[in-house]
């Protein structure tokens, strides 16, 4: 582990030339997470909604800084698969989630089926690459 002057110092070195997948890139935190792994200088392959023209996403100009921006609903389950299996990715962030506590309660159905079903539908594409992959899940339920 490398030690900065405040505590553990990321190993840019493991980053460099790596595949990630960040699902949910087009929102807050995925638009956060984008840059910084291009930062470090990562490829980087996002799939997420078309960003508000507001979003964080378009304030950093994304769109022209990572490697491939797809418009995708994760739910779109051939449309995912394709990416998943063109992109091959080494590691992938789950980020892709309806988090809007108020929003699931007017739209139940749509909220379940993308935090629930979404997350399972990128597991079974990932089922299909051929290497080993890791990934972190950040999902959200609201019941």
């Amino acid at each position: 582990m490398l030690h900065g002057k405040y505590g553990p110092k990321m190993n840019n070195k493991f980053w460099k030339n790596k595949k990630i997948l960040i699902t949910g890139h087009t929102g807050f935190k995925g638009s956060w997470l984008s840059l910084w792994m291009k930062m470090v200088g990562a490829n980087v392959c996002g799939i997420g909604l078309k960003p508000n023209d507001d979003s964080l996403f378009n304030k950093l100009n994304l769109s022209k800084k990572i490697d491939f921006h797809n418009v995708l609903n994760i739910n779109q389950f051939s449309n995912l698969k394709k990416v998943v299996q063109n992109f091959n990715p080494d590691i992938v962030f789950h980020l892709a989630a309806q988090p809007l506590v108020r929003e699931s309660y007017r739209e139940p159905i749509q909220t379940w089926e993308t935090n629930v079903m979404g997350s399972i539908k990128l597991l079974e594409s990932l089922k299909k690459i051929n290497k080993k992959c890791a990934i972190v899940i950040l999902s959200l339920i609201h019941i």
